[in-house]
């Protein structure tokens, strides 16, 4: 890959072009095209600080440069966040309608109504 195409390659990353086309125009092949995004992509900085990040060779792309700077930003981006777990369930105690998050095989509402169908007297 020549100092050109590399060029050529990051102006219309920058304009929004997709990988796909980017390959096409330039001739190249998609997968040369992506690994070059991929490892340009590597002097990132930190999501809620912007400290310069430092990536490892393998594995996933850093996004924030500590744990603290992880939290703050979630923390102060709440909205964004993709909660798309709850499920909507019935307690099988009190038989109110209740949603839980993470689990679809939750059968009480309550930790009480665990207990009292738990250990509920059946005479």
């Amino acid at each position: 890959m020549t100092e050109g195409q590399k060029q050529m390659i990051r102006a219309m990353r920058a304009a929004g072009t997709p990988i796909a086309e980017i390959a096409a125009a330039l001739g190249m092949n998609v997968n040369t095209v992506k690994s070059f995004c991929r490892r340009e992509r590597r002097g990132d900085r930190c999501k809620n600080c912007g400290t310069p990040l430092v990536q490892a060779p393998l594995g996933r792309n850093k996004i924030y440069c500590s744990d603290r700077c992880r939290r703050a930003w979630w923390g102060k981006h709440r909205d964004q966040m993709q909660r798309q777990a709850y499920y909507p369930l019935t307690c099988a105690d009190c038989g109110r309608p209740f949603e839980s998050y993470g689990n679809p095989n939750r059968k009480y509402c309550s930790h009480p109504c665990y207990v009292n169908s738990r250990w509920q007297r059946q005479d």
